[in-house]
């Protein structure tokens, strides 16, 4: 198992926020009354985003043993130490738990992938892995 650093999780991350950048432009935009730059950041199409932003994160990574979009596209998936597929709970910790405490202490926790371990702090949160998809 060939774990993989920053940079190629970075791109990645990347490519997943053009793409949800596009959902959530599609979701303003329909339910936020056309392109309505004010109210686009409010209300139902924050929720919304926010519900979209989960399932992307979550569920589709579940599904798609540990693939995003741009995981995928970049050859790369989460696993567990052991290199398993991670079940839909060590997901939700590792993406909406383990980020939120990487955002909060302003990015630190994301740039950990840097580090001799190839693992940033929501991995370590989740006992996670980021390898080289097979």
């Amino acid at each position: 198992m060939e774990r993989v650093g920053f940079w190629i999780r970075a791109v990645a991350m990347i490519i997943d926020g053009i793409f949800l950048g596009i959902l959530q432009m599609i979701i303003s935009f329909i339910f936020g009354g056309g392109f309505n730059l004010e109210g686009a950041n409010t209300g139902l199409p924050l929720i919304l985003s926010i519900i979209v932003s989960i399932l992307y994160y979550v569920w589709f990574q579940t599904i798609y043993n540990g693939q995003t979009i741009g995981k995928k596209i970049l050859g790369i998936r989460v696993a567990t130490l052991h290199g398993e597929r991670v079940k839909m709970g060590r997901m939700f910790v590792r993406e909406v738990l383990g980020k939120l405490l990487s955002y909060l202490i302003l990015f630190v926790g994301f740039l950990m992938a840097a580090g001799k371990s190839k693992r940033a702090l929501h991995d370590y949160v989740a006992k996670t892995i980021v390898i080289r998809a097979e």
